[in-house]
């Protein structure tokens, strides 16, 4: 009987600590440097850079990719994740899912733009410290 009592209560722990940890946005303030691929071949690099609500990309913006709201949530595997979506006028938008792993970052993004197949992107990063000289 003890034993099955401090199961129920660990488990209760846990799942109060997840959620406790879900409410707190570990992308705010941070801004990572990340590597962009089409498949395995390396695209470009560029800083994702989030504030409490909005993010963007350093490359996206010379492109009309302004700044957007994302939202965060744990995923199945119990990382926190964000997703947003980019929209330019000119060319397109780009729907954006990642994850965060400690100081690393990964995820995909899908650019649709009327006239072209949409391209799959997948990225990689860290978290980019300022550098003192």
């Amino acid at each position: 009987m003890k034993k099955r009592i401090f199961l129920i209560l660990s488990y209760v722990s846990v799942v109060f600590i997840l959620n406790a940890q879900g409410n707190v946005n570990s992308f705010a303030g941070k801004t990572f440097r990340i590597d962009n691929y089409i498949g395995d071949k390396f695209d470009n690099s560029e800083d994702l850079v989030f504030t409490n609500v909005h993010v963007e990309g350093s490359i996206c913006v010379q492109y009309g990719f302004k700044k957007v709201e994302y939202t965060t949530n744990i995923n199945i595997k119990g990382f926190q994740e964000f997703n947003c979506t980019m929209i330019s006028k000119e060319h397109g938008k780009m729907v954006w899912t990642g994850e965060k792993k400690g100081d690393a970052i990964s995820g995909k993004y899908i650019w649709t733009k009327d006239g072209q197949e949409p391209i799959h992107y997948t990225f990689k990063g860290k978290i980019k410290y300022n550098e003192k000289k």
